[in-house]
């Protein structure tokens, strides 16, 4: 007998299991999230300057020149006077943490100290670590007088030093010479005057220009060449016993973004001049090597917390002196890692040093995290279990899955734990993961007429497999990898031959378990998701030119998800050609013809998925209105930008007006305001991807009924459940790669593998910021600008799908599992800092999902109470702990 324990989706049941989710999250919550994301405790103290050394500084400048990456810095033609200065230095070519912000670049740069996850989110108000460092220690030196000019990010980690001189020269966002004329006045000022004698001096215009026109812009070079001007003329005022260094916080990608760990943003270099130090000579180093060297180059101690190596090659000395300073070195750095590793304590006694044995990091597992991660997990598939039985305990065909999928999950956490051994693999599961949600749930019903529907179900086909190619080619990792890829390439296309729904297991609960696997611990990548949707899509598109049924919804979509699947791969064709259309110029002439032909077949498809009709006048309308934003976004006049914005805000307004009245009206303005303000913010490309996605989500979601109308209770129809929980995830990965958000593949040792920052945050598009924010725009303003357009088409796809009468509720308990599984996989990562980047990102995006999905309900909920309307859903839950049962009505 079937179980009764059954409540409203939108009552108890969804809340019971938010609730359960909620309750297991604190564990992780309150032990390690503390932990791996906030700043943990330094070592404290210093390492006496060895007396048998002599100082050959008498002072030390650092010039930081903003976002100027190696390949502008070392260029010719960007900066030939520097190039002409540089032959009597020495280069570092330099590669930054894995966080390009400007402020924990500089943060790293000058003190030293890694900078914790939480510190992007700081990072226009990120404080000094505590401790000493360099800067401090000469602050507090009687040989020394310390002196900074720039912007405010050296002075939120020096101001509060009251030995320590800073002067704030930045004038705003919107300053691209002044503040760095006044930086070098200054500079000059206290270089004739010898009033300090140890400065830093940051330029900030440099990284403003790229921001507004990106890096391959006139604009950009004009102001690389004053600078260059600018910069030598300076360095020419600067006495020789000094030690000088030239180097940059960060580069830029070619549209002016940075923020990630992409290899055009994290290459730099020092140059470095100085009377103990050898020219032409080139070497390798970190960000906090240069600390490293200031604090050798000027006699000071060494700070223990500096995670940083001295760059003695670079140096002329004797060796008698080279390995006094390089024991020096070794003691301050075995220090630091006893502290964070006591295990080994007495390493920092070791007469010869060790540099290998050292581990890179302040943080390691913890046996308490492990313990918890386990508990949890343990705890959420107990849940689960209850939740999915219906008929008492499961079959005896179904406990032989139980082994597999234990394995299954113990895999996914062990590839977490072991980086090491395998960065890929976990990627690879995650594609994996992805793309079977997607098949297994969207896939299409229709009956294989070829190759036995079981056989790619079958675990000893894959199993077999890998153990195959392991003996082939004697490499574990590689041969899962491998066999992780083709499970995507053979689930995708299984979506549209209807392997992926036929043949599969009946075992419902086996397959819920597997979901919630997948959610939680399956790490999932989510551009993969978008291949099997190729298919499906396909398939429909197929259907309807057979049967002789044009749909331009679906043809719109397929295009896209072309664009999507063929234009994200930086990796494998040297660019990102999706942030290349984001970007372009739509006033040049290769750009405008193409923004002439997206405006066209956006009004186009906009008047006929409205009215249904090819209305001449109504396309010409919408596609005027198009061009008008493109002329709109390219105009400097103020008066002309707040008249945009005025125009934004009042469609927007009208369209809630008329929603109450006239659906299609309402709709039409809607994606009037829409479109004007992606325009304005992030481009034609954006704007009209953007509206052409949303004027096609009605049409394309008819598609999808079947999948989700067909059940009578959640436990006996899993994968319409899935289906809800999928879809609205899969269109917004969709609109979001469009926005050249996501990377797509790569080549590694294994052969094509997953893009290691597939939800790239430095790809973000920051023109669109100065739009309507004067002269000097805020930084609120262009945060303001940026992501507005982003958090209301996001909040409109979600609407659209909602108004199609799919409920969201599924797709929000899919992301809070997200969030759940990656607090718990946090126990796994303080040793690895880009899973712990990418477990946050994870979570952000989750948790921004929430958000989209929780208004989008709201304000579904608000205007359909308005107009009295009693629109069902697909999906009016009762749950089994959770587990729905749904009726279909027709909406």
């Amino acid at each position: 007998m079937e179980s009764e324990r059954g409540t409203e989706l939108g009552g108890k049941g969804f809340s019971r299991w938010v609730f359960s989710l909620l309750l297991l999250m604190l564990l992780p919550l309150v032990i390690t999230t503390p932990y791996v994301l906030l700043d943990g405790p330094q070592p404290e103290g210093t390492v006496p300057f060895p007396e048998s050394v002599d100082v050959s500084s008498e002072g030390f400048l650092m010039i930081i020149l903003d976002g100027v990456g190696e390949d502008i810095m070392l260029s010719s033609d960007f900066m030939p006077q520097l190039q002409t200065w540089s032959a009597e230095a020495a280069t570092l070519r330099i590669e930054t943490g894995p966080l390009t912000l400007s402020a924990t670049c500089i943060s790293e740069l000058m003190t030293g100290v890694p900078n914790a996850p939480i510190d992007g989110l700081r990072n226009f108000n990120l404080g000094h670590p505590g401790g000493e460092d360099g800067w401090t220690l000469a602050a507090a030196d009687e040989r020394y007088s310390v002196a900074m000019v720039g912007s405010y990010v050296m002075g939120n980690l020096y101001s509060s030093n009251e030995d320590i001189e800073f002067v704030d020269t930045f004038q705003g966002h919107g300053d691209y010479y002044f503040g760095d004329a006044d930086t070098a006045i200054q500079l000059d000022s206290w270089l004739e005057s010898s009033s300090h004698n140890v400065i830093a001096a940051h330029f900030s215009g440099p990284d403003k220009v790229g921001h507004k026109w990106g890096i391959e812009t006139d604009p950009y070079y004009e102001k690389m060449v004053h600078i260059d001007h600018q910069v030598v003329s300076l360095l020419e005022g600067v006495p020789e016993d000094w030690t000088v260094v030239v180097t940059a916080d960060h580069g830029m990608t070619a549209t002016g973004s940075h923020g990630s760990a992409e290899e055009d943003t994290r290459q730099v270099v020092a140059l470095v001049t100085g009377p103990s130090i050898r020219s032409g000579i080139e070497m390798s180093a970190q960000q906090r090597d240069v600390p490293a060297l200031m604090v050798a180059s000027l006699g000071l101690d060494y700070p223990i917390q500096l995670s940083g190596n001295i760059p003695l090659g670079i140096h002329t000395m004797s060796n008698e002196d080279v390995m006094a300073l390089e024991e020096w070195n070794w003691k301050a750095a075995s220090q630091r890692h006893v502290f964070f590793q006591p295990d080994d304590k007495g390493l920092e006694d070791e007469a010869v040093p060790r540099w290998s044995s050292l581990e890179d990091g302040s943080f390691n597992m913890r046996a308490i995290d492990i313990i918890a991660s386990i508990l949890v997990v343990v705890l959420l598939f107990s849940i689960t279990y209850y939740g999915v039985r219906t008929k008492g305990p499961l079959r005896r065909d179904e406990l032989k899955f139980i082994v597999p999928f234990v394995a299954a999950i113990s895999l996914c956490v062990l590839s977490h734990a072991y980086l090491s051994f395998s960065a890929m693999i976990p990627r690879a599961l995650g594609a994996a993961s992805a793309v079977w949600l997607v098949a297994s749930s969207l896939g299409r019903h229709s009956k294989p007429s070829f190759i036995e529907s079981k056989s790619i179900h079958s675990l000893r086909l894959w199993i077999g497999l890998s153990i195959l190619l392991w003996l082939l080619f004697g490499s574990l990792s590689k041969s899962i990898l491998i066999v992780l890829l083709i499970w995507v390439g053979v689930w995708s296309t299984a979506s549209w031959t209807g392997h992926a729904i036929n043949g599969s297991s009946k075992s419902h609960g086996i397959y819920l378990m597997l979901v919630v696997g997948a959610l939680t611990v399956g790490s999932l990548r989510l551009w993969y998701a978008l291949i099997p949707f190729y298919f499906v899509i396909s398939g429909f598109l197929v259907t309807s030119i057979v049967k002789r049924r044009f749909n331009l919804s679906l043809t719109v979509v397929w295009l896209l998800l072309v664009a999507a699947l063929s234009l994200v791969h930086r990796r494998l064709f040297g660019r990102h050609f999706m942030l290349d259309l984001v970007g372009m110029n739509s006033l040049s002439l290769g750009g405008g013809i193409l923004t002439l032909f997206l405006v066209v077949i956006t009004g186009i498809t906009v008047v006929w998925s409205v009215y249904e009709d090819l209305d001449l006048r109504r396309i010409s309308v919408c596609t005027a209105w198009l061009v008008l934003g493109v002329l709109l976004k390219s105009t400097d006049e103020y008066w002309l930008q707040l008249l945009a914005l005025g125009a934004i805000v009042s469609l927007y307004s009208l369209s809630m007006f008329f929603y109450q009245k006239e659906t299609k009206t309402s709709v039409l303005l809607f994606l009037g305001g829409l479109s004007l303000h992606a325009m304005v913010a992030w481009g034609a490309w954006a704007a009209t991807t953007t509206v052409l996605l949303l004027t096609c989500i009605p049409k394309l979601l008819e598609k999808f009924k079947s999948n989700v109308n067909s059940f009578s209770d959640g436990v006996s129809h899993p994968r319409s459940l899935v289906a809800l929980a999928v879809l609205p995830w899969v269109i917004w990965v969709l609109w979001w790669t469009l926005l050249g958000q996501v990377n797509g593949i790569q080549t590694c040792f294994e052969g094509i593998c997953p893009h290691p920052r597939e939800l790239d945050p430095g790809a973000v598009i920051v023109q669109g910021g100065y739009f309507g924010g004067g002269e000097q725009p805020s930084t609120l303003w262009m945060t303001f600008m940026i992501a507005s357009p982003l958090i209301v088409a996001s909040v409109a796809l979600m609407f659209a799908i909602r108004h199609a009468g799919f409920s969201l509720q599924p797709y929000m308990l899919s992301q809070f599992l997200i969030v759940f599984g990656c607090l718990n996989l946090y126990a796994y990562s303080p040793i690895y800092p880009r899973l712990i980047f990418a477990l946050t990102w994870n979570i952000f995006f989750a948790l921004a999902q929430l958000a989209f999905a929780g208004i989008a309900g709201i304000l579904y909920n608000r205007v359909h109470l308005l107009r009295g309307s009693g629109t069902a859903s697909i999906g009016t839950y009762r749950f089994s702990i959770g587990l729905e049962t749904a009726e279909f009505r027709e909406p």
